[in-house]
């Protein structure tokens, strides 16, 4: 029997630092692992690529259509067509699978055609968020906004099978009259290698922290919905009670002026902004934390993300403090970590408090969350439920 083969098409720059590039990584090297002959389409690079991200995948790049004008984007984006195209009949993959952007409208239509010329593949379109409503908490216009949504909905229709990564993107699809059967819900992973416990004294002392100090972190995108102000105006009231803490907010984006002079207004030398810092890096900044945050705001996230940075505090046996959002709720059934009302920052400041009081419960459930991770959070395990769902 020859080798099944998956050509992915993924809108993603792999020499940046950022969580689609580890999304994708990780699928790709596990489709891999599991015996399918893997190719992608990407990209190109911005930055020179590393040699270990160069070797871990068969990689095409086509033009980036994030940089330039916008008439050399919207031709970079019509131009992926023929690419696609190009890979499919060379390659002959039995599944092509998407991870949607808007232009991915422009190709299913096309992809479908081209499956009439006896090949035979199934399409995977992979959503992991509402695009549209996180534009609009973006600021976009109404207009980009709507567009969004209708290119969202109507690639939804033009695909085989939909793997949604929570449990309120599958109703929101229904409610449009997507086919229930062809949608699948598989959540997002952690990397066990690469995030690990290790010694938090040992961590500490790698970043340059005093390990004698107690510290709260927070990884991740500085984006709206990550809950970063809410996370501010929990901070005075732990300070208060507690010299020896520290904040580490670790990333940047989007966010970051606001956050940063907000940060000022606190006058406050216990918050410390880090900046962003090489993936490579990112296992010892959270060994460093003593607790972890995850302050999702409850629009956008409610139900309909599926967030790896809690999988990442649980691989690194990290106790953490996140939202009581749907799709979170594994977080209390299996004690790994503390829920809070959303958008609702004394009861953030008093589960943090909870926490930094009780050294048994934080050990305990750090312990747990590892345990969690290995049997329940690994990508293999992620690639291993998708190949069932689309029964290849």
């Amino acid at each position: 029997m020859s080798q099944k083969k998956i050509l992915m098409v993924e809108p993603v720059d792999i020499s940046r630092d950022d969580a689609p590039k580890v999304h994708f990584l990780n699928l790709a090297v596990n489709f891999e692992k599991l015996g399918w002959r893997t190719k992608a389409i990407v990209y190109s690079p911005e930055n020179n690529l590393r040699e270990e991200e160069s070797k871990l995948i068969n990689t095409k790049f086509i033009p980036n259509p994030l940089s330039g004008n916008k008439f050399k984007r919207v031709l970079k984006y019509l131009l992926t067509a023929p690419f696609i195209i190009l890979e499919i009949f060379l390659f002959k993959p039995q599944v092509i699978y998407f991870r949607f952007s808007p232009p991915t409208f422009l190709y299913l239509p096309i992809l479908k055609l081209v499956r009439l010329f006896s090949l035979n593949y199934k399409i995977v379109l992979e959503f992991n968020d509402w695009l549209s409503e996180e534009r609009d908490i973006q600021g976009e216009s109404k207009l980009k906004v709507q567009l969004i949504n209708f290119l969202q909905v109507k690639s939804a229709f033009l695909s085989d099978y939909i793997r949604v990564v929570a449990a309120g993107l599958k109703s929101r699809l229904e409610t449009y009259g997507i086919k229930s059967a062809k949608i699948f819900v598989v959540e997002n992973g952690t990397d066990l290698n690469h995030f690990k416990v290790i010694n938090k004294t040992k961590a500490k002392n790698n970043i340059g922290l005093d390990p004698d100090l107690f510290y709260v972190g927070f990884i991740g995108n500085f984006a709206i919905w990550q809950g970063l102000t809410l996370l501010l105006r929990a901070i005075p009231g732990v300070l208060k009670a507690h010299e020896n803490v520290r904040f580490l907010l670790v990333g940047d984006g989007p966010e970051m002026p606001k956050i940063r002079g907000k940060v000022a207004k606190l006058e406050t030398e216990k918050i410390i902004l880090t900046g962003s810092v090489p993936y490579q890096d990112a296992n010892l900044y959270i060994n460093a934390f003593d607790i972890g945050v995850a302050p999702f705001i409850k629009k956008r996230n409610d139900n309909m993300v599926s967030p790896m940075k809690v999988r990442d505090y649980a691989a690194c046996g990290i106790p953490f403090v996140t939202t009581k959002i749907r799709g979170l709720e594994i977080v209390e059934e299996k004690g790994i970590g503390i829920l809070v009302p959303p958008d609702d920052s004394d009861a953030l400041s008093e589960a943090i408090t909870e926490l930094i009081h009780n050294n048994g419960l934080r050990k305990n459930m750090g312990k747990r969350g590892r345990k969690i991770a290995e049997k329940e959070f690994s990508w293999e395990n992620v690639v291993l439920q998708i190949l069932n769902y689309i029964k290849e």
